[in-house]
């Protein structure tokens, strides 16, 4: 894979650490005050037994989700469709014994939000907040990933790739049962003379409406516009607290379950 860098845009916080295999994990959270609960008050029991459930050991693929309520306490994780499915567990058990960072830094708050470049994302708060997508109309909270390599015909490339990723969010917004689309479009570069093939996919929470899903989605890709690095890139993930949307030129990409997309 080609050297990549990942950018933290606006972060609430931001931490990077070390993986099993040694590659770096980053990680962006956000939390309510902290000490706004005890441990024995009715919302601090619900979530210790709301906790363990967001993680218990599952099959972690595109279908992948889980939420629930106990009590007073709401929350759900979620595996995106091309995670590792071993480094996605692991990151989805940061909700339990052994935490990553952002435990500590959100010590007793009500309200905590986590998403990781593992792929995973985990909600939890003390009002439900299930259909309603996380800061879905700021750049506030994503975590960006771009190749340092551009595209030789930008243009080319830029419109496929506001066609073939809007086509995408409005597909995953209609997919009732998975919030989650695919494809992949090809384009002339005009510059070194070859045929390209863009191959993008597009997720959501699967508690999100269409519309909620949709707007998460192409304010995915308005972040891509904006940032001077991953506008001409030719890969990029944008990973949002509700939403994933991701492209690759010329590299399928691998989802669990299913077969690499055709080059359209």
């Amino acid at each position: 894979m080609s050297p990549a860098r990942l950018l933290l845009l606006i972060a609430t916080v931001a931490v990077a650490t070390a993986a099993d295999d040694d590659r770096a994990v980053y990680v962006n959270y956000t939390c309510s005050a902290t000490g706004n609960y005890s441990d024995d008050s009715p919302f601090g029991k619900n979530l210790a037994e709301l906790l363990p459930t967001l993680s218990l050991p599952a099959r972690v693929d595109n279908w992948w989700f889980r939420r629930r309520t106990v009590g007073q306490a709401s929350g759900l994780a979620m595996c995106f469709a091309d995670s590792e499915p071993d480094r996605c567990l692991n990151c989805l058990h940061s909700v339990s014994p052994d935490p990553y960072t952002y435990r500590a830094a959100c010590d007793h708050s009500r309200d905590v939000a986590f998403i990781s470049s593992d792929g995973c994302v985990i909600r939890y708060a003390g009002e439900p907040f299930f259909g309603s997508a996380a800061n879905s109309t700021t750049t506030a909270r994503l975590l960006l990933r771009n190749t340092w390599k551009h595209a030789a015909d930008a243009f080319a490339m830029k419109e496929t790739r506001r066609w073939l990723l809007t086509k995408l969010a409005v597909a995953a917004g209609d997919d009732d049962d998975r919030r989650f689309a695919t494809g992949s479009q090809g384009y002339d570069d005009t510059v070194i003379g070859t045929w390209q093939v863009m191959y993008g996919m597009a997720q959501c929470t699967r508690d999100l409406a269409p519309g909620e899903c949709t707007a998460c989605l192409m304010n995915n890709l308005g972040t891509i516009y904006t940032d001077v690095m991953a506008i001409d890139s030719t890969e990029v993930s944008v990973t949002g607290l509700s939403c994933y949307l991701i492209y690759k030129v010329n590299e399928p990409i691998r989802i669990a379950g299913l077969p690499a997309p055709p080059p359209n």
